[in-house]
C-alpha cells in the first residue's frame, strides 16, 4: 500500500510450472486503487499443445 492508503495491483499468470518466460504473463498495473478491474486479453506464445498435454509430468 502507498502512503495515500491505495495500492498499485497487478496480476501474474503462470500457465505451466517452471521458469520459462513463455509460461508467464502480467497484466497492466492499476494505479492508486484498492478495487482493481482488469479487462485485458493475454495471449501466451511459445506454448505447444504437447506442453499443455504433458504439464502433469513436470510437477
Amino acid at each position: 500500500m502507498d502512503f495515500n492508503g491505495l495500492a498499485d495491483p497487478y496480476v501474474k499468470l503462470h500457465l505451466l510450472p517452471g521458469a520459462c518466460k513463455a509460461n508467464k504473463l502480467k497484466t497492466k498495473t492499476q494505479r492508486n486503487t484498492l478495487n482493481p478491474v482488469w479487462n485485458e486479453d493475454l495471449t501466451y506464445s511459445g506454448i505447444t499443445d504437447d506442453d499443455i498435454t504433458h504439464k502433469d509430468r513436470r510437477l
